[in-house]
């Protein structure tokens, strides 16, 4: 039989077990607002991504309360109703103008509702009131819409292609329509023309053949009767070698008519011009839509695995890792120019520089060669600068490097965007003999194909 003492320890073990077990129930049921005053507002969506009954809901980022019950819509147009629970203390943030939220927690985290606190102006929600609720966003509709937008710039691509071919080849019928026209008429003309001049000459020696009473018909002046027979005989002379003059002044006027502004010629050259610029700006939206896209959060890695980045965004820090040529295909080539062959002060600013004319022809000596081949690569202006404290530096360096790169991208017609500018300031690695650099090096980055000897 258990003695006192086993029992009281046995008393007192159970009465410490039962605290324990109080003192868990009450930090779980704090720890879940069990014991906490709350108030029920409602809201509604066509989608509950996510939601179940028990889910957190939080206001401006802070747990308030919790999901009671999700209640289905009676009809596929009503929308599911979602009943809330949230604490007391946070009531004067809820707002008639409260938005209600499906948030996700972290990237791959499980979904909560989230409530933001409505405006000064906005009065306190009642009890069981409805706060209106925003539908969550789909990743499914925005590749669904993004599908649909590159379906669109392929259809408008193969229509500028057909529209293309269908031009070129009119142009090359109608050209050669022009040519075999202009070569059968020319014919003709030539005939008309050795003709008339044959008859004129003619009728000259005629004429002047009766005037000066040579041959049997100066002879026959002397009788009136056949003078006059002669005389019609040279004025229809005369009006045959005029009509010849006119033929020839109206094939004349046909040939300049075909060069004329109005003619046929200049109408096909008009109809061709405002094709060419309507294709023009359709592939420059078409570029903006490319460039939008390669900005995309979405797309941004695709196409920057693939040799795309935002040049004008670069910092000096970022280019120096090797970023447009780590763990790709590419290969960098530097061609250093100093400033002393390239820039001068300006007149009116002396502190400003500008590019001489020696340095145009130095610039372009040195892009030659890469021209070929520069619109599958990037071509990177960096420039440098040895005078003055870091900040001149830094300055001198950037506006050197914008100068040749503008000069690259309105002369050559460099791709603006595969065409950056850095500034190095003082720090010019790699430069010849590893002395201090002062101006600019073109850097040069295209695949590492272009670079391996020809077969």
């Amino acid at each position: 039989m258990p003695t006192l003492p086993r029992l009281a320890g046995i008393g007192a073990f159970v009465i410490g077990g039962l605290a324990l077990f109080a003192v868990a129930l009450f930090l779980i049921g704090d720890r879940q607002m069990a014991f906490a005053t709350k108030f029920t507002v409602y809201t509604e969506f066509k989608k509950i991504t996510g939601l179940q009954p028990g889910g957190i809901v939080r206001i401006s980022g802070a747990k308030a309360g919790s999901i009671a019950q999700i209640l289905p819509p009676a009809t596929p147009s009503e929308k599911f109703r979602v009943k809330l629970e949230l604490t007391e203390d946070l009531h004067h943030l809820v707002r008639t103008d409260s938005l209600a939220t499906i948030e996700t927690e972290g990237l791959v985290g499980g979904s909560y509702l989230g409530i933001a606190i409505g405006t000064d102006a906005a009065q306190p929600v009642e009890p069981n009131a409805t706060i209106a609720g925003r539908e969550p966003f789909e990743i499914t509709d925005l590749m669904v819409q993004m599908g649909d937008t590159i379906k669109k710039v392929n259809d408008i691509v193969d229509a500028l292609t057909d529209d293309m071919e269908r031009a070129v080849v009119g142009i090359a019928d109608t050209a050669d329509t022009a040519k075999t026209l202009l070569a059968a008429v020319s014919g003709d003309l030539k005939q008309m023309a050795a003709s008339g001049a044959k008859i004129t000459g003619d009728a000259a020696e005629i004429t002047e053949g009766i005037r000066s009473g040579k041959g049997s018909l100066g002879k026959l002046l002397n009788d009136d009767e056949l003078y006059t027979r002669v005389a019609g005989i040279v004025r229809q002379t005369e009006e045959i070698a005029t009509s010849t003059r006119q033929v020839i002044d109206n094939a004349k006027k046909t040939l300049e008519g075909f060069q004329s502004k109005d003619g046929p010629v200049q109408g096909m050259t008009a109809s061709v011009t405002q094709t060419m610029d309507d294709a023009r700006a359709a592939m420059a939206g078409l570029a903006e839509n490319m460039d939008a896209m390669k900005h995309n959060f979405l797309l941004r890695g695709f196409f920057k695995n693939r040799g795309y980045y935002d040049l004008a965004q670069m910092s000096p820090g970022d280019y120096r890792k090797g970023t447009l040529t780590n763990g790709s295909d590419r290969k960098l080539v530097r061609v250093w120019q100093h400033s002393d062959d390239l820039f001068e002060p300006q007149p009116d600013r002396p502190e400003n520089e500008r590019l001489t004319e020696q340095g145009k022809a130095r610039i372009g000596s040195a892009i030659a060669p890469y021209l070929e081949n520069i619109a599958s690569g990037i071509v990177m202006v960096e420039g440098y600068a040895q005078q003055g404290p870091p900040a001149e530096q830094y300055l001198r360096s950037q506006t050197r490097a914008s100068l040749v790169r503008d000069y690259l991208v309105a002369t050559f017609r460099l791709d603006p965007q595969a065409t950056g500018a850095i500034a190095l300031s003082a720090h010019s690695p790699g430069s010849p003999g590893k002395a201090p650099w002062d101006g600019v090096a073109l850097a040069v980055i295209l695949p590492k194909s272009v670079f391996e000897p020809r077969k």
